[in-house]
């Protein structure tokens, strides 16, 4: 994966421009947690890590008043991902120890929306996120959607096959699998690369 801007003040992307990157996926192994029984030893687990990518999934609604909860939680490291399923069981106790956890840094983009969703399922405080866009917000970057600052600091291109699959049906495809771990995975890497840019201390 090529790391291409380090200029960041005033920096922008075409859609035609990504439309010529390489396309980049998430290749590691995905834990998909699917009971509440694989849930406390995947979040022990995870809050043994100080940086994860971090991410949501829901199904998409197509009519005007109706909107659904999320119903994925996608948790990455650089080597691999766990995919909580929450339609069916709802969030776990164990879940929100990660999520409120200060010691565990969750890494996104446009963090506030997934919690506010996510507090609507079970109440909790949110702690230890940071919004990568708000970092790049503070560098000078023009377009900050996860497609656009994937593109322009990691040289490479997302598919958006999968975004307004159904996320709630019982078994998620490989392609839907595939395009949620890369969610979480590319906001991690973003961290590095800022933390490579040093704007992230």
């Amino acid at each position: 994966m090529e790391n291409t801007n380090t200029n960041l003040e005033n920096s922008t992307i075409t859609r035609e421009e990504i439309n010529e990157l390489p396309l980049i996926r998430f290749e590691g192994p995905i834990h998909v947690i699917d009971s509440k029984a694989k849930v406390r030893s995947a979040v022990d687990r995870l809050l043994e890590e100080k940086v994860l990518g971090f991410d949501t999934e829901t199904r998409p609604s197509f009519k005007k008043g109706v909107s659904y909860p999320p119903a994925l939680i996608q948790f990455a490291t650089e080597d691999e991902a766990w995919l909580f399923r929450l339609n069916g069981h709802g969030m776990d106790t164990a879940i929100l120890d990660l999520l409120q956890s200060e010691e565990t840094i969750k890494v996104g983009v446009a963090l506030h929306d997934d919690i506010k969703h996510l507090q609507r399922m079970r109440r909790f405080k949110a702690k230890g996120f940071m919004d990568v866009a708000t970092v790049a917000y503070d560098a000078g970057v023009q377009k900050r959607g996860l497609r656009n600052m994937a593109g322009m600091l990691l040289g490479g291109r997302l598919s958006k096959s999968a975004q307004l699959s159904n996320w709630a049906q019982s078994t998620l495809s490989s392609t839907q699998l595939t395009y949620a771990a890369t969610d979480a995975w590319v906001s991690l890497k973003l961290y590095i690369r800022f933390k490579e840019l040093e704007l992230i201390s």
